[in-house]
């Protein structure tokens, strides 16, 4: 039996790139660990706001996402002035929740991986499943050009 060959870990879902300031850096000179999650976020809002979806109308509904859970895998260090890409894809898509998967990479070295996953809630009510627009936005291929982006 031959094996399938495995998928790329990061589809070309979103691509943004990130420049690393001075103030991304630690006293060691390379990324704190916490910027990454920073540029998870980027990569998240760029993902949602790629099919159209605004994090801030969703949050004027009153629906929120937080993150329940975040996990990073550091491979290699970024330091300062290095031009990185933040690709984000959806990893899972269940009934109330919603993992984003991540892939920070400087050219073809990948430096970090992980994902965040994010419960539907509304405020001061609670869990709620995730609306059907919400889902269907954030399974869609991108929709606008990238002029707009």
């Amino acid at each position: 039996m031959t094996p399938k060959p495995a998928d790329p870990p990061f589809p070309p879902s979103s691509r943004l790139e990130v420049r690393v300031l001075y103030a991304d850096t630690d006293m060691m000179g390379v990324v704190y660990h916490a910027t990454y999650l920073r540029w998870f976020e980027a990569g998240r809002g760029d993902y949602m706001r790629r099919r159209g979806v605004s994090y801030a109308a969703i949050e004027r509904s009153g629906l929120a996402l937080p993150v329940v859970e975040a996990h990073a895998v550091f491979k290699k260090p970024a330091v300062y002035d290095d031009l990185l890409e933040v690709s984000t894809r959806v990893g899972e898509l269940g009934g109330a929740r919603v993992r984003f998967d991540y892939g920070i990479s400087r050219g073809l070295e990948l430096l970090v991986t992980g994902h965040t996953w994010h419960a539907a809630v509304i405020r001061g009510k609670g869990p709620i499943r995730l609306p059907v627009h919400l889902k269907n936005a954030l399974l869609a291929s991108e929709t606008a050009p990238r002029s707009e982006r």
